[in-house]
């Protein structure tokens, strides 16, 4: 059906969540050139980052360096996960 990319990614050194989306870009591209047939997702938690500063206050009291919104807006990346926390 689908691959996913990393379960529950984050990024310690850099918590804007460009790291990581170049890190997402590059392995989106790779996994589509071997395999464009099925699904990509990226297998995040949800949390919000730079591009919506807004909401950042709402994640849970730590930063995981991860923007939901910009690490799903690529065009090889298909559909969204989120994982919701209690």
């Amino acid at each position: 059906m689908a691959w996913e990319l990393v379960n529950e990614p984050g990024c310690q050194v850099d918590y804007s969540g460009k790291t990581l989306n170049g890190w997402i870009q590059e392995m989106a591209s790779f996994v589509k050139s071997i395999d464009s047939n099925h699904l990509l997702t990226v297998g995040m938690e949800g949390f919000d980052g730079d591009s919506m500063p807004e909401k950042k206050a709402i994640n849970p009291g730590y930063q995981v360096g991860t923007d939901f919104i910009s690490n799903h807006l690529m065009k090889k990346i298909d559909f969204t996960t989120i994982l919701p926390r209690r």
